[in-house]
């Protein structure tokens, strides 16, 4: 039997990004541009909203990812919150990213 391939456990700054933009494309704009076209007068500032979200979702994304880098443990958000707030409050609050 010939030895186990392995991959290299590495997130480069262009495969992080298109995780990202990935995420922001699939979580929402199959789902929401009709109710972001009825809020706003024009398709001039529907645009810069989508665009504002996606500066947001990035900097969100920047903040979780230097998160893993200075906790490198499994978990995730769990982790993260647990070593900040005590072991009750992953509890409380993992329940709020599934809505």
């Amino acid at each position: 039997m010939a030895g186990i391939t392995t991959y290299a456990r590495k997130l480069g700054l262009f495969s992080g990004t298109m995780a990202v933009i990935g995420g922001i494309i699939g979580a929402g704009i199959f789902r929401t541009p009709a109710a972001v076209a009825e809020r706003v007068p024009s398709p001039g500032l529907a645009l810069a909203a989508w665009i504002l979200g996606g500066v947001i979702a990035l900097a969100g994304a920047f903040c979780f990812g230097e998160l893993g880098q200075r906790r490198p443990k499994a978990g995730g958000g769990y982790v993260y919150l647990r070593e900040t707030w005590g072991c009750s409050s992953p509890f409380s609050t993992a329940g709020r990213s599934c809505w």
